[in-house]
């Protein structure tokens, strides 16, 4: 009996040549070198951890105990080893396929055109090329083995380009003529009765295509594995994906428009000035929208409008999803150009948005899945938009958000409702409640902090220009009414301020850049009422003083020294005040600008 060193054999079977043509064979079985039987014609193997092959010769057979293992087949798991094939070197997106000229001109795309589909940007591959390697080593290699790799177009079928490697009996390259397909083998050894080794596998995708004059293209890749152990073949089909050569990045060639849509505006006064305020609607065109999908598009967000200064929520449209019906001119054609946007309805929706300023703009920017175009923006606009409804104006409390509240010099002759008209332009002594702040027209800003008291060129302007405020200064003036729903009786109250002051309004008071002045609407114990009481209470100037104190009539100061900072007490000096009390402010340092006050009576 030859020899054999596998570790795996071991020679239960000794052959005895002692038989001539036509005569019958004879075999002794020992066990250990111990006769077991010496005339023996047929052995029968029996267990399965037990596996006899041929030998090397017809009168040699391999017994093995326990049966050998081998590594797996290309693609499988059928051995001890993972050989499923991994793809690396390539990343994908989804993306919106487009529809060639003709199939294979400049592209091909199978059934794809205008579906979302697995997409590489060409250019990202590595080093133009897609590696397919397994884990663990692969078995089946030595004569008779070899390699089919395919490159196959869109249809699933043909082949763009092919390789056989031939026979693999070794450690090396087995690479296609072209230099595109490469195949190199290592860890090239036996498997038992096999040969097994690691393979590595890069496909140029990038130079396959060129080859074919095409500019990318629905594409996937078929590998099969003859093994060279007479076990059959194995393969590998990869996914099929779309290779986009990106030729060019969206772009916008005409114009942007802005303006609002006629008998669709929606607008609010605030001491005579219109604004813009929610609900309001504009219209927007863009024009020469180009190669929005060369050679695909992203599934969304095609296209993004943007008006922050408008106050209007950002757009990301696209011609088969978000208002598609608002594109025209658009194909799902790779060339597609003068793609065209219009939409009548985009409205602001926003109850916190202010501007006021010269340099309102609308801009538009187109997006592919791997570049964003160039910003296309509209031209300057002068407009002014407020929005703000929140904390508005109430009994006890005004943040100058609104003129509810607000009251001509009479009081409204003592009814406590707001009377003012407020899409009338200030006159010379009257406050102006802009910007969530009561102030002097002269310290009126944009947006930008620009001073601007002229608005005659500013949109909207539904009811005529807006006015011209300059040459408008202090002292300014405003009335309202404190109401106090209770029944109490009160004898004292604090306002607490918030805003921009010379110092603070404590200070301010005292040194008469800010002047208060304050008259009970009822009181049950004789005090001045009314509002055309002519000893109205002063906050400003001096603090309270009990001794001389007589309701007004020639000292009405009713600030406490316990004032401080923008908390400001007052006394009704001994007597109650009912209802709450008719005030009046009176601006005389232009640089206060009071931004909320709130009321609270005990």
């Amino acid at each position: 009996m030859s020899e054999n060193n596998d570790p795996f054999f071991i020679p239960l079977v000794s052959f005895r040549s002692n038989h001539s043509r036509g005569s019958s064979t004879s075999l002794t079985i020992q066990d250990e070198g111990i006769d077991i039987s010496t005339n023996v014609d047929t052995i029968d193997f029996i267990g399965s951890d037990v596996q006899v092959l041929q030998g090397a010769s017809t009168n040699i057979v391999k017994v093995y105990i326990p049966p050998p293992t081998f590594a797996s087949h290309w693609n499988t798991t059928d051995g001890t080893t993972n050989a499923i094939v991994g793809e690396s070197g390539i990343s994908t997106q989804t993306t919106r396929i487009s529809q060639p000229t003709t199939e294979g001109n400049p592209f091909a795309v199978g059934t794809w055109a205008n579906t979302n589909q697995r997409t590489t940007e060409t250019s990202n591959l590595q080093n133009n090329a897609t590696t397919y390697t397994t884990s663990g080593l692969v078995t089946g290699f030595g004569s008779g083995s070899n390699f089919e790799i395919k490159l196959l177009d869109a249809d699933g079928i043909t082949s763009l380009e092919s390789h056989n490697t031939g026979a693999i009996t070794s450690n090396g390259n087995f690479n296609s003529v072209s230099g595109n397909i490469l195949v190199t083998i290592t860890n090239y050894q036996t498997d038992t009765t096999r040969y097994k080794a690691d393979v590595e596998i890069e496909i140029k995708f990038k130079d396959i295509l060129d080859a074919n004059s095409r500019q990318g293209g629905k594409i996937n890749v078929s590998i099969i594995m003859t093994a060279g152990d007479g076990t059959g073949t194995y393969s590998y089909t990869s996914s099929a994906f779309f290779s986009d050569y990106n030729p060019n990045t969206p772009s916008i060639s005409g114009s942007t428009t802005i303006q609002e849509t006629s008998g669709q505006i929606v607008t609010r006064h605030l001491s005579g000035i219109e604004y813009y305020t929610t609900n309001s609607q504009f219209t927007i065109a863009i024009s020469g929208i180009d190669n929005l999908n060369r050679n695909t598009a992203r599934t969304t967000n095609n296209l993004q409008i943007t008006a922050t200064n408008y106050g209007l929520p950002n757009l990301n449209v696209s011609p088969f999803g978000t208002n598609s019906a608002n594109f025209s001119n658009w194909t799902i054609a790779f060339d597609n150009t003068g793609t065209e946007y219009d939409q009548s309805n985009w409205t602001i929706t926003s109850t916190s948005h202010r501007f006021r300023g010269t340099t309102a703009t609308m801009s538009a920017t187109p997006q592919d899945t791997w570049n964003t175009g160039s910003t296309q923006t509209s031209s300057n606009s002068s407009i002014l938009i407020d929005c703000v409804t929140t904390t508005a104006s109430s009994d006890l409390y005004e943040g100058f958000v609104d003129e509810n509240r607000r009251q001509d010099s009479t009081f409204n002759t003592g009814n406590p409702t707001g009377n003012w008209d407020s899409t009338l332009s200030l006159t010379t002594g009257e406050a102006a409640v802009f910007n969530g702040q009561l102030m002097s027209p002269q310290r009126m800003t944009l947006s930008n902090g620009s001073s601007q008291t002229d608005f005659s060129l500013f949109k909207p302007d539904l009811n005529g220009a807006n006015p011209n405020y300059t040459g408008l200064t202090v002292p300014v003036n405003y009335y309202r009414t404190i109401v106090d729903t209770s029944s109490n009786n009160r004898a004292n109250f604090t306002i607490n301020f918030t805003g921009t002051f010379v110092s603070n309004a404590t200070t301010d008071l005292a040194n008469s850049n800010l002047e208060i002045y304050i008259s009970r609407r009822a009181s049950a114990s004789g005090g001045n009422t009314g509002y055309n009481n002519p000893y109205f209470l002063e906050l400003h100037g001096a603090s309270y003083n009990f001794a001389t104190f007589d309701d007004g009539v020639t000292d009405g100061h009713i600030r406490l020294n316990s004032s401080s900072g923008n908390i400001v007490q007052g006394t009704f000096g001994g007597l109650s005040c009912e209802q709450g009390f008719f005030m009046h402010i009176r601006i005389i340092n232009s640089n206060i600008r009071i931004s909320s006050l709130q009321v609270t009576l005990f």
